[in-house]
């Protein structure tokens, strides 16, 4: 895994998502997309649906041990600790999002929580460690994924659950033309290739999960990716100024353009967004 670039990207675009993706929300901020049914119809229940929708199926309950593997600010770890009284330890590679994190934790008087640089392929953690892994929106991040299946396998305790939301791509290839579409769009993002849900599927029973579930939520998604299109289109003409200016640094004006090309994307079929679940023998 290329962490330099990853760390660049989010180092470069935390402003970006913390006061354009977040702007007027009044808790913690999030670098997810958000999920809309009949109890979140606006950007901010949204977001904060995402964790209960996940919490719920993967059972985090109070004193739950889980591992947020990628957790960027800190959102989905805070709001275990807090609503669910789990017990979470949040791992990124950034040591801007760690800081992030415990800022926002001291903030909000939020405990039961903590950060630290470490990576998801590789953790400091001793086996059968966590009721609970989950990645939200980051194992995208591994050019090889199956060596986070076997990862989280590990650190999991016999009967632990994976709880994973990404994004797949539906078949391996995709007619050139699709395939230069994802990748024009993910690599703007440090993202380096998507997996079929085959693949994911072959992964989880090589590392030994069981019970492999997976529901399409597309639909829930797409208002955020709509949301999305509708903020880059508004914000473009900006962004292109000073990029043709050099005020900003290519990774975040790439961040832009290709953030608002992904609703097309899904309409054209290039990927879609799923939730999956499995468990540990």
């Amino acid at each position: 895994m290329n962490q330099q670039r990853i760390k660049d990207y989010y180092n470069q675009t935390q402003f970006d998502y913390s006061f354009i993706w977040n702007w007027g929300l009044k808790t913690t901020p999030s670098l997810h997309f958000g999920y809309y049914d009949e109890k979140a119809t606006k950007h901010e229940q949204a977001i904060f649906r995402v964790n209960e929708v996940l919490a719920d199926w993967a059972n985090v309950g109070k004193g739950t041990k889980v591992l947020d593997a990628g957790c960027g600010l800190g959102n989905t770890s805070l709001w275990l600790a807090q609503n669910r009284q789990a017990a979470v330890t949040g791992i990124t590679l950034v040591q801007k999002q760690v800081d992030t994190a415990y800022a926002l934790a001291k903030k909000q008087h939020i405990v039961g929580a903590e950060f630290l640089v470490a990576d998801y392929l590789q953790t400091p953690f001793e086996d059968n460690s966590f009721d609970v892994v989950w990645a939200c929106e980051a194992l995208c991040h591994a050019p090889d994924k199956s060596l986070f299946y076997k990862e989280a396998f590990r650190v999991l305790k016999p009967g632990g659950r994976l709880v994973i939301a990404e994004n797949l791509r539906p078949e391996r290839p995709m007619s050139d033309y699709k395939e230069q579409f994802l990748h024009d769009i993910f690599d703007a993002w440090a993202i380096p290739d998507l997996d079929t849900l085959q693949e994911h599927q072959q992964h989880a029973a090589s590392a030994g999960f069981i019970n492999f579930q997976h529901k399409d939520v597309t639909k829930n998604v797409w208002v955020s990716y709509k949301n999305l299109k509708k903020i880059v289109k508004q914000l473009k003409p900006l962004a292109t100024v000073l990029n043709t200016f050099k005020l900003v640094p290519k990774i975040r004006y790439n961040n832009y353009i290709q953030s608002g090309r992904q609703a097309d994307a899904i309409e054209e079929g290039v990927f879609t967004y799923a939730h999956l679940l499995m468990q540990k023998k």
